[in-house]
């Protein structure tokens, strides 16, 4: 029922607890795919030498998790593709649940999970909700994290993979355009994931060029017509969507002094709405760069930005 996808690079520290993880499953009907991207640690010597009979070992030259991950989907042989990072791992409950979830709604074609950083619970009955309406949702939370999440594998057969120009964003991309092929996904409240944190070269913590992030693509005309399919999400609620998601997320690229001249453009390609956001925006760069290098002025304009959308753009 399950391709599980695990990109490996330099994670050798974390992979048998991965693997293992898997391994462990209480719901056996599943392949493993590990695609080694250009590892230098020998994490796939431990792989090789410990899982040879169980799992499916590829290797590639170094070009990045997205192209690690479309290469596992290629190779993958089970209708359902589920994502697993080297450093995060599973519930032995996690795809029991999850096939659950699909065996009673087999219409949906995304399925997202609970996940957390820290050990996780016995898991209780499965409980879970479909969105109604995830674009409206997802400003607040956009759910799906990759290790939690399930997307039926017709979606990438039909539609692009993960983008590889990316270094940050390239899940969320994904998980935006699946939902607006496949309508309203489901989301499992059962803690079911954990998130590894122990990695401090994660994606997460480092700056980026804004080229290389979901922003400037999001705001690509076709973005949302290419995607389209079974969402019944309008035009004017995705977009709604895409700007508040824009403004959300463009304070943290500040940090990086060589994103100036690329945040000064996407701004140019809003619309002037949302003032009480944009405005802060609107201030020099030289000096928003610096505010926002400070962590505590950072969180401050986080949470004002929460209070606007959640209370006055509603």
């Amino acid at each position: 029922m399950f391709s599980v996808i695990i990109p490996l690079y330099n994670k050798g520290p974390f992979i048998h607890r991965a693997i293992d993880s898997v391994l462990n499953q209480e719901f056996k009907e599943y392949e493993i795919i590990v695609v080694n991207d250009g590892s230098t640690d020998g994490g796939e010597n431990l792989v090789k030498e410990t899982y040879s009979q169980k799992v499916y070992l590829i290797n590639q030259a170094n070009s990045g998790v997205s192209a690690a991950r479309n290469l596992g989907i290629h190779h993958a042989q089970f209708p359902w593709i589920a994502f697993l990072d080297a450093d995060d791992y599973w519930h032995p409950k996690y795809l029991l649940l999850m096939a659950q979830a699909i065996s009673e709604n087999p219409e949906v074609g995304i399925f997202g999970a609970n996940y957390d950083s820290f050990n996780l619970a016995e898991s209780p009955k499965l409980k879970y909700f479909l969105f109604k309406g995830y674009f409206k949702q997802a400003v607040r939370n956009t759910y799906f994290f990759t290790s939690a999440t399930i997307v039926k594998r017709i979606f990438f057969e039909k539609k692009p993979g993960f983008d590889p120009q990316f270094k940050l964003g390239e899940d969320i991309d994904v998980w935006l355009r699946a939902s607006l092929f496949f309508g309203d996904g489901i989301y499992v409240q059962n803690t079911l994931v954990y998130y590894g944190s122990e990695d401090v070269q994660r994606a997460t913590q480092q700056s980026y060029l804004l080229e290389n992030t979901l922003i400037p693509k999001i705001l690509e005309e076709r973005y949302y017509e290419d995607s389209l399919e079974k969402s019944n999400c309008s035009r004017l609620n995705f977009l709604d969507f895409r700007d508040k998601w824009i403004y959300f997320t463009l304070f943290s690229h500040y940090k990086l002094a060589e994103n100036r001249k690329a945040i000064q453009e996407v701004l140019d390609k809003m619309e002037s709405r949302f003032l009480l956001v944009r405005i802060f925006y609107m201030l020099p760069f030289t000096l928003l760069h610096q505010l926002f290098l400070n962590r505590t002025f950072s969180k401050g304009f986080r949470n004002y930005i929460k209070f606007c959308f959640r209370y006055i753009y509603r």
